[in-house]
Order: C-alpha cells, then sequence, then structure tokens
C-alpha cells in the first residue's frame, strides 16, 4: 500500500489536505474494511501524478476507527456499492481523516 497527501497552502501555511492511498489489489477484499496507517509524515504528491488512475473519494461515513492506534478503517463495501470494485486510488478529506482519529480520544 502507498500513502500519501496532496499538499496546499491553508490559513498561510502548506498542510495535507488529501490523503491519497494506493493499495496493492491483493489488499482489496471489497467484503471487508481497509485499515490504513495515517502517521505522517506523508510523500508529497500532486494530481497530475495520479495519472490515468480510477480515483474515488471515501466520504466521512465510510471511516471508522482503526483497531490499532494511528489508524483508520475504509469501508470497501460502502465504496464498492457506489463506484464499483474498479478504484485504484482513495482520495480521502485529511479532516474527515481527524475527525476520526479525535473519536478515539
Amino acid at each position: 500500500m502507498r500513502i500519501s497527501a496532496y499538499y496546499d497552502y491553508y490559513t498561510d501555511q502548506i498542510r495535507p489536505l488529501k490523503l491519497i492511498v494506493r493499495p496493492d489489489p491483493e489488499e482489496l477484499d471489497w467484503t471487508q474494511t481497509l485499515y490504513i496507517p495515517v502517521d505522517g509524515p506523508f510523500e508529497r504528491l500532486e494530481p497530475e501524478d495520479y495519472g490515468d488512475m480510477l480515483c474515488v473519494s471515501v466520504l466521512l461515513s465510510d471511516l471508522t476507527l482503526g483497531i490499532s492506534s494511528g489508524q483508520i478503517g475504509v469501508s470497501l463495501p460502502s465504496i464498492a456499492a457506489r463506484h464499483s470494485t474498479d478504484a485504484e486510488i482513495f482520495i480521502l478529506l485529511m479532516d474527515d481523516v481527524e475527525e476520526v482519529l479525535q473519536m478515539s480520544l
């Protein structure tokens, strides 16, 4: 699994705004939750780096707390219902990731 981030200016500072997750195909069981480590720092990625890959947005409602600290879960069945199982890259808003991580505090 490759985890990167799209960085941009936010209140006069550069910070990661989107988390970009590219899982290996064998990691995807579309009937399960995919757990992602979200402790940075993250490799910086630009939108043109996504190429022609099928990207899907992960909604806040698709996210759950991970099974260990510093992880979040992505409900693959929810994404498959909206986008089919062809997704190659998942895009998560960093604000959503932070909101889910705050639930563990």
